[in-house]
Parts: structure tokens; C-alpha cells; sequence
């Protein structure tokens, strides 16, 4: 999938950034990444596929979980996100959001998602969830209700397919479903303000049949640094942004 090209009256206020890689380290092949998160120094990933859906913690260092949580068959894990000590996991089509303590992941309840899961994170106060079309709602997390909602445009057009979320520094990082692309959103007018080509990311030799496309983005906030992976990748990656200049 391409992003659409940008307006002329537009370029000037969408930023392109490439990419440089700083770091690597294991991510399971077996691991259908919907959802990341880095939080008290460990990671958070929510695994997809109907029967082998499952929410784990662990160290960057290793693949083996320190906490897992399997999900029944019937539910397809999607996005996750951890907010005052609690840990919020969509699912894909079933109408419903699970809640674990996000240190043990015991389930602590449940809540009604809106439409199709997605993409989820917070902006330290309110959920955000994407639905695979170019809304994004907010959620007070006290009532578990929409509060508002947002549409997404890349160049004065609707930006569909926005998968896994993270927020940083103030704005959404998106994933753009079955494309290298992670854009920028700003989540006060929905303007996509910069882009991400992660085409190269990983390289030809490790990929192999199971290797799925792009999708995962985590943020350590107190050491600054931007984790993303994809689905059943071999490679969980820290890597660092500079924006290019025309």
C-alpha cells in the first residue's frame, strides 16, 4: 500500500524521516505483533491469530516471557496498551477489550470496544483506539466511553488502515496497515505531519515464508528510545529518526 501523494499547498508541512538503526534484538517468529509497548523497562506484546492469541512481558534481551497470558480461541488480540498500572488489550471483531494488572497481567475485567479493534495507546490520561478506518476515538479510561473522536488525513485525504498506535512527545505514531510506512499524526486537528519509510528495516536475509509485514512501535520515554518490529519478525529494532531536508 502506498500513502497518497501530498498536495502541493501541503508538502511544506509534512516532515519525512529516515531511519537509522541503532540497536537490534530477538523478537519470536512466532509472535504475530498487534500490539507494543515498553513500560517499566520491560516490553509488552500483544499477539494475534485466532487460538494463538496471547498478551506477554519480557526483557529486550529475550525472547522467553516473564508473564504470558493466553486469550480463548474465539478472540484475536490486537492492540495494547498500559495506563495507570492496568494493562488494556483490544480485540479484532468481537466487540471486547480485556484489563490485566500490567505487572502480573491477572485479569481485572473487561470493556466494550467500539467497531473493530486496532491500534491502541494513551496520552497519559485517555485511550486511543484505532479501528482500521481513519477514525480515531478517545476513551476515558474511568467510564470506558468515547469521549471524542478524530479523522486521520494524509493531504487533505482520509487515511485508512491505521494499525498499531503509540504516543509520543505529543503526537500519534501510527502503523499503516500492509505498507513500510509509519506516519505522524497531530492529534488535536488529525493532520498527518511526518511519515516514516521502513522499507529496508529488515533486511532480505531474515526474512523467510512466515515473515509478516511492518507492524509494532513501543517508546521508552525516559531513555527516549523508538522500538518497532513486525509480525513474526526474527528482530525487534531501536532505532533513531533525523528529518530530511529538501
Amino acid at each position: 500500500m502506498a500513502l497518497p501523494c501530498a498536495h502541493a499547498q501541503d508538502t511544506n508541512k509534512l516532515i519525512e524521516y529516515q531511519f537509522r538503526i541503532v540497536n537490534s534484538y530477538p523478537h519470536s517468529r512466532q509472535v504475530f505483533t498487534q500490539g507494543l509497548e515498553f513500560h517499566n523497562n520491560l516490553l509488552y506484546e500483544s499477539g494475534g491469530q485466532y487460538g494463538q492469541s496471547s498478551v506477554l512481558i519480557r526483557k529486550l534481551d529475550s525472547v522467553v516471557p516473564l508473564y504470558r497470558r493466553r486469550l480463548n480461541a474465539a478472540f484475536f488480540a490486537e492492540g495494547i496498551t498500559v495506563l495507570d498500572d492496568k494493562l488494556y488489550q483490544l480485540t479484532w471483531r468481537s466487540g471486547k477489550g480485556f484489563i490485566y494488572h500490567s505487572e502480573t497481567l491477572e485479569p481485572l475485567g473487561q470493556f466494550r470496544v467500539p467497531g473493530e479493534g486496532w491500534g491502541l495507546c494513551n496520552d497519559g490520561s485517555q485511550l486511543i483506539i484505532s479501528d482500521g478506518t481513519e477514525r480515531i476515538r478517545f476513551i476515558e479510561p474511568d467510564t470506558l466511553k468515547v469521549s471524542a473522536s478524530l479523522e486521520v488525513t494524509f493531504a487533505g485525504r482520509p487515511l485508512k488502515r491505521l494499525n498499531e498506535l503509540e504516543w509520543i512527545d505529543g503526537k500519534i505514531y501510527a502503523n499503516v496497515w500492509q505498507s513500510n510506512w509509519i506516519v505522524i499524526i497531530d492529534p488535536l486537528t488529525g493532520k498527518v505531519t511526518g511519515k516514516i519509510n521502513l522499507t529496508s528495516l529488515l533486511p532480505e536475509s531474515l526474512r523467510d515464508s512466515s515473515t509478516d509485514v511492518l507492524n509494532g512501535i513501543a517508546y521508552d520515554h525516559a531513555g527516549k528510545r523508538l522500538f518497532v518490529t513486525g509480525k513474526n519478525w526474527p528482530k525487534l529494532y531501536h532505532i533513531e529518526l533525523t528529518a530530511l531536508h529538501n
